[in-house]
């Protein structure tokens, strides 16, 4: 037992049991100055861990949705659909490396994982852009409405001329309203994440500058 006992004398003590006595108990190689710089490490370290815990998120859900886009491309033949989603997925896995360099307290990582986002966010604008500018509205109202409805409507439109013009107007409106809240999500979205991992390389820099190498080599072993 070493109730009692101060830790510098700890190698002296011995445990007697059915199978007799015990090896020495090694004294501890850390003193409260080591875990004082352990301590302060973590602290430096705490705003990194929480950049990588968001990498593998938004990695995790931006693969998630370029996956299922990819498969339903492929089964509906999109060929625009299909390069979408299969930028989408890589975007994904550059996230994921992204990540890794984040959780290794990597500095580039935040250069990684910002332009990744930038990316994204530039390809949704296009794919935006790109459907808006293929936009026709009497198309769109025709696959939104049944051919008789259609039918019906050009009836109606023969006693008042401007109806069908007033239609097409409104489905255009709607259309152009849902791709610019798109972009304008995707904007304050992915350029939000861009700009908070482009801030998170002063703590990176920091953390690498002002912790030991024998600390950083702890927080690998007990698990990065």
């Amino acid at each position: 037992m070493t109730a009692g006992v101060p830790p510098e004398k700890w190698s002296d003590v011995r445990v007697e049991g059915a199978a007799g006595t015990a090896p020495p108990v090694p004294p501890a190689p850390l003193d409260e100055s080591h875990f004082l710089i352990v301590r302060r490490a973590a602290g430096r370290r705490r705003p990194v861990r929480s950049a990588a815990r968001t990498a593998a998120w938004d990695a995790g859900i931006t693969l998630t949705i370029g996956l299922l886009g990819l498969l339903l491309s492929l089964a509906w033949w999109s060929w625009l659909g299909v390069l979408i989603t299969a930028a989408i997925c890589a975007i994904g896995v550059v996230g994921l490396v992204g990540r890794r360099a984040m959780s290794a307290a990597n500095p580039s990582a935040a250069r990684i994982l910002g332009l990744n986002q930038i990316a994204f966010m530039s390809l949704i604008v296009l794919y935006c852009v790109i459907q808006m500018l293929t936009f026709s509205a009497r198309q769109e109202t025709g696959t939104l409405l049944s051919g008789e409805v259609m039918s019906q409507l050009r009836d109606f439109a023969g006693m008042d001329p401007t109806m069908l013009a007033e239609m097409d107007r409104a489905v255009a409106l709607l259309v152009y309203g849902f791709y610019s809240l798109v972009i304008l999500v995707s904007i304050c979205g992915q350029g939000g994440l861009a700009l908070y991992y482009f801030t998170r390389r002063r703590h990176l820099e920091a953390f690498r500058r002002e912790t030991p190498e024998w600390v950083r080599r702890l927080f690998v072993e007990l698990g990065g």
